[in-house]
């Protein structure tokens, strides 16, 4: 069948500008000849806008953008989520022309580009992939119509607004940890006897006491702690060697204290938008693995909706005959290098919706070229790498953490069973990063089951 023709606009965000191209067919004789052919007339094939022009260069604004897409009329744009603040801007431009956005994953991207030998590390060619992208026919339905199964799928408002408040919880996390250490630097001789105590804060509205009371606060700390702070300064070392604390400790304080109370509303505002209905069914997934609340919101702002990792309702599991090669991982200048051995010709199973499901929370790996080497590096996102390897060394390498439910035991008796592997020796053959490896995977993997299993069953009934 006929695919039906469309306008692209491939638009390649950067820092503070984007690079576009405009295409209204795919480029015949291939996108290598294409980019050879137009690469050397980038100014008016691949015009560059910027949101804060250099007039002095005659730069192009984003209102010449805004031009520049009613002049092409392009029935869909195509971006790379590269910098949730750096698109917006651009997104909301295209938004106001009623131009349809379809979003193409990192990953995606990079492998169609180099599939088509555009070169790396370059807008113009980014621009240009973007574009053919959405022209090209493997992208097509047997219908003419484009498969928009192969862009991301579309986020409602709360997915947004989730990652939004997780991507500020996360920056406040960074920011204050030089100011704590700094400041229990100074307290080392301004007042020892609290230098290196902990301090938190249980009840909302209130900041942690030991910064409180250094920020002289009194209203947002709980009384009986204030006094106890004072009472422990007047007896304090510092004091009877006439050490004062310094006024830059108390702004230091402040400061704190002012980060705690806004994740407390941005904290509150998780909780309101997690209590959503659509979000039931995860919530109690979640509830099985006792996970916390910033947990939950970093998971859900790329999981949802999780029909988007099966295929036609259910996960998409491929059984082929194939010769399984040796992969033989070693480490060198702390890198994976993996080199492949002659196997044996066996039938696997692939679950396909499982790995993207893996990747897209960081738990996948890829292979890339690096020299005469492969190397195998973690790809997807680096935050929720993160997250379940808190979760291990948190709740599961703790004995007495996990819930007490079948997901708590059977994490547990995996737990046992890896520590439990030793050699002739009766050394333990797994331990560290690896064990540690081996259990974020295996919680990778189970949520996916658990929430293949529930979202199932609700489509069903």
């Amino acid at each position: 069948m006929t695919i039906k023709s469309i306008t692209s606009l491939g638009v390649d965000v950067s820092k503070s500008s984007v690079t576009c191209h405009i295409l209204t067919q795919y480029p015949v004789g291939g996108l290598k000849t294409y980019w050879q052919k137009t690469r050397t007339k980038a100014n008016t094939l691949f015009p560059s806008f910027y949101s804060s022009p250099n007039p002095k260069t005659n730069q192009k604004s984003a209102f010449d953008f805004a031009d520049y897409v009613k002049s092409n009329q392009p029935d869909v744009a195509i971006l790379e989520p590269t910098g949730n603040h750096y698109s917006r801007v651009w997104a909301r431009i295209l938004e106001s022309l009623r131009i349809k956005i379809l979003w193409v994953g990192h990953i995606e991207l990079r492998r169609y580009r180099g599939g088509k030998n555009l070169p790396n590390k370059s807008d113009e060619a980014d621009a240009l992939a973007m574009a053919a992208y959405a022209q090209d026919q493997d992208k097509y339905l047997e219908s003419g119509e484009l498969n928009e199964r192969q862009f991301l799928m579309h986020r409602p408002y709360p997915i947004d607004q989730l990652r939004e408040l997780v991507q500020q919880l996360e920056h406040l996390n960074r920011v204050q940890s030089p100011i704590i250490n700094y400041t229990r630097q100074m307290l080392a001789w301004q007042f020892p006897e609290k230098a290196h105590s902990k301090t938190k804060s249980t009840k909302p509205g209130n900041v942690p006491p030991l910064w409180g009371w250094l920020a002289q606060r009194e209203s947002q700390v709980h009384p009986p702690n204030y006094k106890s702070i004072t009472k422990k300064y007047q007896e304090s070392i510092a004091v009877q060697l006439a050490l004062e604390i310094d006024p830059l400790v108390r702004l230091h304080a402040h400061w704190l204290c002012d980060i705690h109370i806004e994740e407390q509303r941005l904290e509150g505002q998780l909780k309101a938008l997690l209590n959503d209905p659509q979000f039931q069914i995860y919530n109690q997934i979640f509830d099985q693995f006792n996970f916390g609340l910033r947990i939950r919101a970093r998971l859900l702002s790329r999981i949802y909706p999780f029909e988007a990792f099966l295929t036609n309702g259910k996960p998409l599991i491929e059984r082929e005959v194939r010769e399984v090669k040796k992969k033989q991982v070693t480490r060198k200048h702390g890198k994976s290098v993996v080199k492949f051995l002659p196997g044996d010709v066996k039938r696997v199973k692939r679950n396909r919706s499982r790995d993207a499901f893996k990747l897209r929370l960081g738990m996948g790996t890829v292979l890339e070229q690096s020299g005469d080497s492969l190397v195998e590096v973690g790809s997807g996102s680096s935050l929720c790498r993160m997250t379940f390897w808190q979760y291990v060394i948190t709740k599961i390498e703790i004995d007495g953490r996990l819930p007490d439910n079948p997901i708590g035991n059977e994490i547990s008796l995996y737990k046992d069973t890896l520590k439990n592997k030793v050699d002739a020796s009766g050394k333990q053959l797994l331990n560290g990063k690896h064990l540690q490896n081996k259990l974020m995977s295996k919680v990778a993997n189970m949520l996916f089951r658990e929430l293949s299993r529930a979202i199932v069953v609700h489509k069903q009934n």
